[in-house]
């Protein structure tokens, strides 16, 4: 999986989004779709709701599974995300983004296929 990074308060914290994040995220939105619109859309108070629901689901999941890797973590937050962020600012919505998007992208290697027509090398 891939751990995204953010800011906050001058540490980084992990963002991961795993199956159980992305569970907890249908839950609380529907669908990723709707959670992006949350995050763009409508007022302050509505966003930064959405701000902390997503960043509190994807911060857990990064903290469980740099705990498993055995990486070091900072100590969790005393606060809401949207405390320490200015959630008109484009960085937590590209964070978060980048943190779905990177763990739902796959890469697959193929290799071509040997031709069984093809004459075999001396």
């Amino acid at each position: 999986m891939k751990v995204s990074y953010i800011e906050l308060a001058g540490k980084r914290h992990p963002l991961c989004c795993s199956l159980t994040a992305t569970a907890a995220l249908e839950d609380a939105f529907g669908d990723l779709t709707k959670m992006g619109e949350s995050l763009m859309q409508g007022g302050i108070r509505a966003k930064m709701d959405a701000f902390n629901k997503v960043l509190t689901i994807l911060m857990q999941a990064g903290r469980v599974y740099v705990h498993a890797e055995g990486g070091e973590l900072p100590e969790p937050l005393t606060c809401a995300p949207s405390d320490l962020l200015d959630v008109t600012s484009g960085t937590a919505v590209r964070a978060i983004f980048s943190t779905i998007s990177g763990d739902t992208k796959r890469e697959v290697e193929a290799q071509p296929k040997k031709d069984a027509a093809a004459p075999a090398e001396p």
